[in-house]
């Protein structure tokens, strides 16, 4: 039984949609799977296959502080360098899709196209488990009130098991009668993805007629097409013009056809506006393809961090050109797709949130601190442009970074948010008594986390009066409140490098160091108070927003500050931290 026809705020054209693949299983999660699937190649009916360095098939780790604890599941990768245990989601227990379909309305993303690969269901395993998926997506999906379509992963080879299929989903599984069944002009919404495509049957007259069932049978069918569909070349077969004219709406695929924001502005100029004129002029809706960038080096190999992110500003380029021709519809690939580095859900922001023994690709990786939620307010900042309701800005306005955690680095390349500065001396505090100051991050040394970490060196001329060189090393923008934590590590050489802290310059003008901080041990936060002892790893924490609350930070600095002394002085501080809870 269908849905009545659904109200316009159902519709696909005027939202953002993310594609919601749902496939990662862990072998113990009650999924019909029932072992390790798309995190790596596990066995059936076995723990063997567990994630681990050599056998993984996903790039980007996901954050998954939010998850119930008793729905994730221990991989036989090492610790986190945190030193939490490296646990996973499965996409087939009911709270993982209640809070993935929470943080899509917190943030604003419309809906989703659930994925569904029509050779994979031919196993009856896989076709249990999408099922389930199915039918638990609808729930979520009505309770948190976000649309969704079933979108077929799919050649036109085998007709008459798609037939068969589909007539399954209608009346076995009834998702279409879902209140937030996606209709649009008053037609249930399905999408076909993969006809046409090289590399697949070249079946037109095959793929033609199953466009034209479904359009006789009401409904309303997007094409998930090739790149270079309206020519039919490159990943295009020929001779199907007839088939891609057929759709409703037209969904040309983008990701990795491009690597940066020049790449994005050619594939407009080549691409979206003749794409765009050609539907227009056909009749045809138009459904641009966003992605926040890409890497598959831990599944199939090439360079890490393959397409990078930019801090938001390569998928905000794209939005930027959708828009500027003057569309209001989109769809991002893809949600969860952490196998091939593009999911906007919530990724590991540092090396702190991975295992310590295997790369893998972090929403800090460009050297800036980027929050792990920071690409679904990012979707929810483009959902809003696209729409009217926010104005479009050619680069990204939105913060890098929200509550709970402001700050998180461990000095990692490739990993973690870098030095804004090196070797600079804080504007505000004038160097006296020291020589040959230095403040870098080096590798190899000696560190708390990885490898790297920042040295703070120079030497103390002065005997009698006092001694300071403050270094500005992070440009940051974080309000302070009364549960802000600053936590970092130090390691001092010798007595004299003790007199090393980190401190921080707020947007009044005033500093940490000239309040009366204390650390949870109640050492003043003031570097001249002395912090660590030598030659060890040591925490100083302190809960800054006792003292401070209200204040922002502008700048981190970390300073050598003493009285009475010579000598030189060489300090180590690695893992800092500003946090609220």
């Amino acid at each position: 039984m269908r849905a009545q026809v659904a109200p316009e705020a159902q519709s696909v054209t005027g939202k953002v949609i993310a594609g919601y693949q749902g496939w990662f299983t862990c072998y113990g999660d009650g999924s019909p799977i029932a072992r390790w699937r798309h995190w790596s190649g596990g066995v059936y009916q076995s723990n063997a296959g567990a994630p681990a360095p050599g056998s993984l098939t996903f790039e980007a780790y996901p954050d998954v502080s939010e998850y119930p604890a008793s729905q994730l599941f221990q991989t036989d990768l090492a610790n986190l360098s945190s030193g939490a245990s490296s646990r996973l989601f499965s996409s087939y227990p009911q709270e993982t899709l209640d809070l993935h379909f929470k943080w899509m309305q917190q943030n604003g993303i419309d809906g989703v196209g659930l994925q569904r690969f029509l050779g994979e269901t031919k196993d009856g395993v896989f076709k249990a488990h999408r099922d389930s998926v199915t039918v638990r997506m609808r729930r979520v999906a009505e309770k948190y009130q976000r649309i969704f379509y079933i979108m077929y992963d799919l050649s036109a080879d085998d007709t008459t098991y798609f037939k068969t299929d589909w007539s399954h989903i209608e009346n076995d599984l009834n998702v279409l009668g879902s209140p937030y069944y996606a209709h649009q002009n008053g037609k249930p919404v399905i999408c076909l993805w993969g006809f046409g495509f090289t590399g697949r049957p070249n079946a037109p007259v095959q793929s033609l007629a199953i466009i034209n069932w479904l359009k006789k049978k009401g409904y309303y069918v997007i094409g998930g097409v090739p790149t270079n569909w309206l020519n039919g070349t490159d990943d295009s077969f020929s001779g199907y013009a007839d088939v891609y004219k057929a759709f409703n709406m037209l969904s040309p695929w983008s990701v990795g056809r491009f690597s940066d924001n020049t790449g994005a502005d050619n594939f407009s100029t080549n691409h979206l506006v003749p794409d765009l004129a050609y539907c227009n002029a056909n009749g045809i809706d138009y459904q641009p393809v966003l992605f926040p960038g890409f890497s598959w080096s831990n599944w199939n190999g090439g360079a890490k961090n393959q397409i990078p992110r930019n801090k938001g500003e390569f998928f905000w380029h794209q939005l930027y050109n959708v828009k500027n021709l003057g569309m209001n519809t989109a769809y991002i690939a893809m949600f969860d797709e952490y196998d091939e580095g593009t999911a906007i859900a919530k990724i590991a922001d540092s090396y702190l949130s991975i295992p310590g023994n295997q790369y893998f690709l972090t929403s800090s990786a460009d050297g800036t601190y980027i929050s792990s939620d920071f690409y679904l307010r990012l979707a929810g900042q483009a959902a809003k442009v696209l729409k009217g309701t926010a104005t479009l800005t050619p680069n990204v306005t939105i913060p890098y970074a929200t509550a709970p955690v402001w700050l998180r680095t461990s000095l990692e390349a490739g990993y973690d948010a870098a030095l804004t500065w090196t070797d600079s001396a804080e504007p505000t505090s004038v160097p006296t008594n020291i020589t040959t100051p230095i403040c870098g991050t080096v590798s190899g040394e000696t560190s708390h986390s990885g490898t790297y970490s920042i040295r703070v060196a120079g030497q103390d001329n002065s005997g009698i009066a006092g001694s300071y060189y403050y270094f500005k090393t992070f440009d940051v923008n974080i309000p302070v409140t009364a549960t802000t934590k600053l936590s970092f590590w130090t390691y001092p050489v010798n007595t004299l490098s003790r007199y090393v802290s980190v401190d921080l310059i707020f947007t009044d003008g005033s500093s940490l160091r000239n309040t009366a901080a204390n650390d949870i041990n109640g050492v003043s936060m003031h570097p001249g108070a002395g912090h660590g002892t030598v030659n060890t790893w040591q925490q100083v924490l302190s809960n800054i927003g006792n003292w401070v609350s209200g204040k922002t930070i502008d700048r981190i600095v970390i300073a050598y500050d003493h009285t009475q002394d010579t000598g030189t002085f060489k300090t180590y501080i690695d893992d800092i931290t500003i946090q609220d809870n």
